[in-house]
């Protein structure tokens, strides 16, 4: 069981002012929109928005404000007083004051984004951090006293490098604190344990802290936050009771449950799974259909009209470029749909000079909006298509084999008859992966296993998701696809029972993978338009789990990706060696002594 953290660090930074258009344009980039995307959030033009952060366009409306400062998640009285419509503001009161020392910045700025994106009644909490609060000129100890008098919490970051600070100013703050309050019965200090301190002052010693080391720091922000938020502690619930018979004897079998293990409710904790699919956040605006040029059109012998084959119209694309000189490394075939006698496609049929344009009626182009088009089951399903072949396109481009033996099925080759290796960053830190490499048995190279993976758009509770599902592919010479009836049961034994980490393993591997080593969403071009797909996975939340059996497994990820890459390949080395056992037995049975094993064409389902 696991708690999502989403760490940002732009939450407090945004406190700071400065001019709107500035703001803005960093709210937005450190969000990871694109200025069509948040067009599409909010329904404010993605010009006027431009406008705004070039500073051509003033005093955009208060609503329009709000919009924003929601989707960006920073303050909206931030935004309001960059535009004018409020008077900078003394100081204001935060939630938590983090006492900490230099040395530990990094941790400090995770754990203030982590808790500034979350809400409490109806406003984001909110965070003192001495780089946010104190400007060039202004007064250090003037700036901290006022940010202890003006929290409703201090927070002392506990590290060796905290208590060894020869500065005074980690000491000052949490004496300060205690100063008023020396037993801390107000519990206004709260102890931090972010890293393992052999000397902890006699007058802190007492107090309880919430331990924020390694794996352990979902659930001790979780506890954090519950105190900012003024949460009641969770108990459990144990149901224990007497049916009393008619006479007044207590009933046996309760008798026997009072000597059995209490049964208790789960702890009121927030649980995140993981799946594999991640979303399309943003669609292609329009589909454009227009009718088949009619000097394709075909008549049979009964005088009834025929739509040309689409192999047909293919070879009509193709003669058009050649004709009009496009160089031949610049020819490419558009992606279309022919449907009840008519071209669906991405591509805009509305230019004479497009891609389409030989082989369609431009006087019959019709643009639909996506939303409208998408309404009927079938168009939906053309729609799918269209994406798939999209999806095929863009990780061809990345250097995938797109397999004709598997419809969506793509898998990695090898490298001039080399094991392939790829550089991927899981988290932050790069990782290694295998993922083309020969089976190799007397010195002979007997197939080569490559890594794959079923990538494929699906449409599920009224949104549209690409799904990876990993694989294996096996393969002849590395980059040709094996085939075989034996196949998938040989692959399925190199697989092991996917958990939490695993899948967030392979689905963060493939994100990577279809990022291109890009920021921001992955982009895929469909048509002339293209798809935004989110880089965190789709994910379910419960609000009960087990309070002691949570882990931030993104934040556990840079650690854990090289062990699981391990682990997989040990696991595919064990069962390729008794699979290679199991052939030459078989040979031998069957001609009276042993040859060379050769396993059976193999083919992955």
């Amino acid at each position: 069981m696991i708690v999502l953290v989403i760490s940002s660090t732009q939450g407090y930074s945004g406190e700071m002012l400065e001019s709107l258009g500035a703001l803005l344009k960093k709210s937005r980039t450190d969000a990871g929109f694109t200025l069509r995307a948040v067009q599409t959030q909010t329904s404010i033009s993605n010009a006027y928005l431009s406008q705004l952060e070039t500073g051509k366009a003033e005093n955009p409306s208060p609503a329009m404000l709000r919009k924003l400062a929601e989707l960006y998640k920073v303050r909206y009285e931030t935004l309001l007083t960059s535009a004018g419509y409020a008077p900078e503001a003394g100081p204001a009161m935060r939630d938590l004051f983090l006492s900490h020392s230099s040395k530990d910045k990094s941790v400090v700025r995770e754990l203030a984004g982590a808790i500034e994106s979350e809400l409490y009644a109806g406003r984001q909490l909110t965070v003192w951090v001495d780089e946010a609060e104190i400007r060039a000129g202004e007064s250090i100890p003037g700036k901290v006293n006022e940010g202890l008098e003006k929290s409703r919490f201090i927070a002392v970051v506990m590290t060796p490098a905290y208590f060894q600070s020869t500065s005074g100013w980690t000491d000052a703050e949490w004496h300060a604190v205690l100063h008023t309050d020396p037993d801390n019965r107000r519990a206004r200090l709260i102890p931090l344990l972010v890293a393992d301190c052999p000397f902890i002052p006699f007058l802190l010693r007492h107090l309880k802290a919430i331990d924020l080391r390694g794996d352990r720091f979902t659930e001790g922000l979780r506890q954090l936050l519950a105190i900012l938020r003024n949460e009641p502690l969770p108990r459990p619930v144990m149901h224990r009771g007497q049916l009393i018979t008619a006479d007044g004897r207590i009933e046996r079998a309760t008798l026997i449950a009072e000597r059995a293990v209490p049964d208790a409710d789960p702890d009121v904790v927030t649980e995140t799974l993981y799946c594999n699919l991640l979303p399309i956040e943003r669609l292609p605006r329009y589909v454009y259909t227009a009718e088949i040029a009619s000097d394709l059109i075909r008549v049979n012998a009964q005088g009834e009209e025929l739509p040309p084959s689409k192999s047909r119209i293919k070879q009509v694309i193709r003669a058009a470029q050649e004709n009009e000189g496009v160089e031949p490394e610049r020819r490419f075939m558009p992606a279309f749909r022919m449907y009840e006698e008519r071209i669906i496609t991405f591509h805009d049929l509305e230019d004479p000079d497009g891609a389409l344009a030989s082989v369609i009626d431009e006087n019959t182009v019709e643009v639909v909006d996506m939303a409208t088009f998408v309404r009927d089951e079938d168009l939906r399903k053309l729609v799918v298509s269209l994406f798939n072949m999209a999806i095929g396109r863009h990780l061809g481009r990345a250097g995938l084999v797109i397999d004709e033996e598997k419809q969506g099925r793509f898998f990695f080759p090898d490298r001039d008859g080399q094991a392939r290796t790829i550089t991927w960053t899981p988290r932050k830190k790069k990782a290694l992966r295998t993922v083309a490499k020969p089976v190799v048995k007397d010195d002979r190279v007997l197939f080569w296993r490559n890594l794959g993976a079923y990538v494929q758009v699906i449409f599920l509770a009224n949104k549209f998701y690409i799904q990876v599902v990993p694989t294996w592919v096996i393969s002849n010479d590395g980059h040709t696809a094996a085939t075989g009836p034996d196949i998938g049961r040989k692959v399925i034994r190199w697989t092991g029972p996917e958990r939490n980490m695993q899948v967030l393993f392979h689905i963060r591997f493939w994100t990577s993978i279809l990022r291109g080593g890009k920021g921001g969403p992955i982009a895929i071009r469909a048509g002339d338009q293209f798809l935004e797909v989110a880089t965190a996975p789709a994910h379910i939340q419960l609000a009960f789990g087990i309070g002691s059996d949570q882990r931030d497994l993104m934040r556990l990820l840079d650690e854990e990706a090289p062990v699981i890459a391990a682990d997989e390949e040990e696991r595919a080395e064990i069962v390729l060696d008794a699979s290679l056992d199991e052939d030459v037995e078989i040979e031998e049975l069957d001609d009276g002594e042993i040859d060379e094993a050769v396993p059976a064409d193999e083919e992955t389902e």
